[in-house]
């Protein structure tokens, strides 16, 4: 998620402080991974990394990662506190299944970058709904839209779609 994040804000190098030994040294070639699934994730982990003019990966022993957990606890602190309810996210795949599909999406993305336009304006549609209360002027249009986008949700500045339940 961090490099994605990164690599959306066009941020060019990255430093990395990891408490566990074993996938820094599997990052940095040290170490020769043999499970599938790590061999996967570091796939994944290495294609994403190409993305920045820069990345350095460093251990930092536990007992030194005070500052990371902290750092990692102010994240809820800075998010929209006007949220009337909080959406709940269940992960109904294992990590590597979505690190996976993700990446393949990413290309995809990369390959079709221009047949997106039409997918662009109903989601942009939906979130100044959402966002601005920008609503089309022809009545019917505008009940529509208010009834389609009762199922969607903006949580930082993304659109999500809620399930049954309401949660997403």
């Amino acid at each position: 998620m961090g490099f994605k994040t990164a690599k959306n804000m066009k941020i060019g190098h990255i430093d990395v402080n990891c408490d566990s030994l074993l996938i820094m040294n599997h990052v940095n070639d040290s170490y020769e991974a043999k499970d599938h699934k790590i061999i996967t994730c570091l796939d994944i982990t290495k294609r994403l990394t190409s993305y920045f003019d820069t990345f350095n990966i460093q251990q930092v022993p536990k007992k030194n990662n005070a500052q990371a957990n902290a750092l990692a606890g102010l994240g809820p602190v800075f998010k929209d506190l006007s949220l009337s309810n909080i959406p709940v996210i269940y992960i109904m795949k294992p990590t590597i299944e979505r690190l996976v599909h993700d990446m393949e999406m990413l290309a995809l993305d990369q390959r079709d970058n221009n047949s997106d336009e039409g997918m662009d304006s109903w989601i942009q549609t939906y979130k100044d709904y959402l966002q601005l209360r920008v609503k089309p002027s022809d009545n019917n249009e505008a009940r529509t839209l208010r009834m389609k986008v009762s199922r969607f949700t903006v949580v930082d500045d993304e659109l999500f779609k809620k399930s049954s339940t309401g949660l997403l």
